[in-house]
């Protein structure tokens, strides 16, 4: 395809200076037919002068004057219909002499042998194309550019074993080939070592992104390869971390801190050790990498299960006070600037317009959430247990302030009794203040 599209360019580029040039030898043949007809015309009025003066001074008679102009006239005809004929590329009415036939073939081989004609063509289609192609050779990407097809084939065929087996052999190949010219080729080595991880192959695979990260040193795609390099060495360590796969994770990290591989790598390992505030905090920096993305809205919802995880660790009643769970989300259809403040709060059933008994603010983009309200977090002189009745509001404040304005969103919960026991409360934000 690469070559189709160059053959193309090239003919496109060389009707740019053929065409011209073209255009231009038609337009002098044709100004040069016209110049000769104006001299044959103003050689004829000169001629016709010179029988009236002839006539009047009496050294011709009226019949010899009249015989002369009418050959002058003829003759000019003559000369006029040839001149259109050879505009319009058709043969002369007149008959062509000997001469006239020899003139066309000396007048081609005349312009064939023009410097102005000839070295256009010359630089246009031999030497421009022949040192573009040199040049591009020695400076250019066109190993890159060849590879572009394996490199996609490898995106297009992740679950397609035999693909993979035929893509390792050609990535082999070119590998192979660089490290005797001894020149460096990153993304081969890349894409191979992700067919080798298609194939389950992970040892091979840790060893190829090992020479490709190698080769990007000083590169921020470094911390690509270097995320891949520890998740094949987790993976080939039994799901455990180990004091080389923390070094390879700290040099990635110090490259990009969010680079998605290592975030994943992180999170799932705090998953593994429960420690469920730490994969909290790596699904929200994997979130903000694609905020909309179905991947995204899976991490959101496994932030949902471990913040009701760490809620059902924390959850206590001390000395029979209440506490309150609230479990808040965005509806989803609902799209939020993460910065936006959100302000959970419980409040007094019986006293309405009072200030909140409990309070807890947060960010859009930290939902969703599980927030849990007791008497730890108190606004004033009052506490939960002071109320018998109460009900829980959230509020998405465009102006940053607890009050709800026009334009914020916001939900309310029911009233209920907490009897100084736990409560969960679910809430979902999706509708606007009027």
């Amino acid at each position: 395809m690469f070559w189709l599209l160059t053959v193309c360019l090239f003919v496109l580029a060389s009707l740019f200076i053929l065409v011209p040039l073209w255009l231009r030898s038609s337009a002098d043949s044709f100004e040069s037919e016209e110049l000769r007809k104006r001299a044959n015309i103003a050689l004829f009025h000169e001629r016709n002068n010179e029988l009236e003066v002839e006539l009047s001074t009496g050294n011709i008679d009226q019949g010899q004057f009249e015989s002369l102009v009418l050959e002058l006239q003829q003759s000019l005809l003559a000369d006029v219909s040839e001149s259109d004929s050879k505009v319009a590329g058709q043969d002369s009415p007149a008959k062509p002499d000997r001469k006239s036939r020899k003139q066309k073939p000396d007048r081609a081989k005349g312009r064939a042998r023009d410097p102005s004609f000839v070295i256009p063509i010359l630089l246009g289609i031999i030497i421009i194309p022949l040192v573009a192609y040199g040049l591009y050779g020695e400076w250019g990407y066109i190993d890159d550019v060849e590879l572009m097809g394996l490199f996609q084939r490898t995106v297009d065929n992740v679950d397609d074993a035999g693909e993979a087996q035929a893509l390792i052999i050609s990535l082999g190949e070119i590998v192979r080939g660089d490290e005797e010219d001894d020149e460096p080729r990153p993304w081969a080595w890349y894409f191979l070592a992700e067919n080798f991880a298609n194939l389950g192959m992970f040892a091979e695979a840790e060893i190829a992104y090992e020479r490709s990260a190698a080769q990007l040193d000083g590169m921020p795609e470094k911390a690509l390869v270097l995320g891949r390099v520890a998740m094949a060495k987790y993976i080939n360590a039994g799901l455990a971390f180990t004091p080389e796969i923390l070094e390879v994770i700290e040099q990635a990290r110090a490259i990009n801190p969010n680079e998605l591989s290592i975030l994943q790598l992180l999170a799932s390992d705090a998953v593994e050790r429960e420690d469920y505030e730490a994969a909290i905090e790596y699904w929200r920096l994997l979130i903000q990498a694609n905020p909309n993305s179905q991947q995204a809205q899976t991490l959101r919802a496994n932030i949902a299960a471990a913040q009701q995880l760490l809620v059902q660790q924390n959850t206590v009643a001390v000395d029979g006070q209440p506490v309150i769970n609230v479990n808040l989300a965005l509806a989803e259809n609902l799209q939020l600037d993460g910065e936006l403040r959100v302000f959970i709060a419980a409040h007094n059933a019986a006293r309405e317009g009072m200030p909140p008994l409990a309070a807890v603010a947060l960010t859009v983009s930290q939902l969703p959430a599980s927030i849990q309200l007791d008497n730890s977090s108190v606004m004033g002189s009052s506490n939960l247990f002071s109320a018998e009745s109460v009900y829980v509001s959230a509020l998405v404040s465009n102006a940053g302030v607890a009050s709800p304005q026009s334009g914020d969103y916001r939900v309310v919960s029911e009233s209920f009794t907490h009897n100084g026991e736990p409560t969960t409360i679910e809430l979902v934000i999706a509708e606007q203040v009027p």
